[in-house]
């Protein structure tokens, strides 16, 4: 109770996706992600962008999602992967 229909429909739309494609929506989704560094740069080509989770093969990724960019990360395992909503 308390919230406004934006975030309403932003939750519901957030949980449709979750359900039908196997992503996450970060915090802040649909506005997320407006500058991350890639290739030495910086863009805000994901701006909007989801996870895909773990779940998520690498043959399966490729197949659904050619498009997702694997964030580099200290560890280098392999696992923040990001989908452009509008390759969804």
């Amino acid at each position: 109770v308390g919230r406004n229909m934006d975030e309403i429909v932003r939750c519901v739309q957030a949980l449709q996706l979750s359900y039908e494609r196997s992503i996450a929506t970060p915090a802040n989704w649909p506005n997320n992600h407006a500058d991350i560094p890639m290739d030495g740069g910086r863009t805000n080509d994901f701006k909007g962008s989801v996870f895909l989770l773990p779940t998520v093969s690498e043959e399966e990724a490729e197949k659904h999602y050619p498009g997702y960019h694997t964030c580099d990360v200290p560890s280098k395992i392999p696992y923040l992967r990001l989908v452009k909503q509008d390759d969804l």
